[in-house]
């Protein structure tokens, strides 16, 4: 294990309530739909002892690039999110164990960012997206119509709706 996130926790084991503050960078690459996150993640800490291993609780942000579903609006901002990982000598079910008394919290900090990232960004909560007609961002300007709707092809069909 090489990382800023790579701990040494043999102090901790077997000593409830001894603690240990951390913090350091991992870089990551992950990709959730129009969500990048792509740098260094910063995290910070504690880990405290248990009688079988340690319990960390941390925070983690990293830099992201959003784009809005609704409009397409590109924007530049952070993520930023809490967890917890419980360690022990047995693996948990995601693979994360004290191995050669040490923990690597940059699996667990990645998880938690990913588990994060929104999947339907908007730029803003009353974003009003595009016209779906001529593509105008409604945001910026209002649209100004687009005709009678007789003009289009697809008119006539609409009568076989209406009752």
């Amino acid at each position: 294990m090489s990382s800023d996130l790579v701990l040494d926790i043999g102090d901790l084991v077997g000593h409830p309530g001894a603690t240990k503050e951390f913090s350091g960078e991992h870089r990551v690459a992950l990709r959730l739909g129009d969500v990048t996150v792509e740098g260094a993640m910063g995290v910070q800490g504690v880990v405290r002892g248990t009688v079988e291993g340690v319990i960390a609780s941390f925070e983690s942000s990293a830099p992201a690039q959003f784009v809005c579903v609704r409009c397409l609006t590109e924007w530049h901002g952070e993520i930023s999110t809490e967890g917890t990982q419980h360690f022990s000598p047995i693996p948990d079910e995601d693979g994360y164990a004290i191995v050669d008394r040490q923990i690597d919290l940059s699996g667990p900090a990645t998880d938690e960012l990913a588990l994060a990232m929104p999947a339907a960004p908007l730029c803003r909560k009353d974003c009003k997206g595009l016209c779906p007609i001529c593509g105008t961002d409604l945001n910026k300007d209002p649209c100004d119509g687009h005709g009678e709707e007789s003009d289009s092809p697809f008119a006539v069909l609409r009568d076989l709706f209406e009752p």
